[in-house]
């Protein structure tokens, strides 16, 4: 299963890169592989979201040690 899919990823990516065919940009695929069925659906952009709307609010990444707590946590003795 991981094969096919990053089968699929391969595939999409290398239409992006050489600009040919129609690759899934805007679509959902759904596969199911005990029927050995694809299916698409079309997606729409969230015209709020703080990423990727025309005016995003998050331009880079976030620095992994100011996000996460690298503390490690105690815990208290019964």
């Amino acid at each position: 299963m991981p094969g096919q899919v990053g089968l699929i990823q391969a595939t999409e990516a290398i239409k992006l890169i050489l600009k040919k065919g129609k690759p899934l940009i805007g679509q959902f695929l759904i596969y199911n592989s005990l029927d050995m069925d694809f299916r698409t659906f079309s997606i729409k952009k969230n015209p709020d979201c703080p990423l990727c709307n025309s005016e995003p609010k998050i331009r880079e990444l976030a620095d992994y040690q100011d996000v996460c707590s690298l503390n490690p946590v105690t815990q208290a003795t019964v």
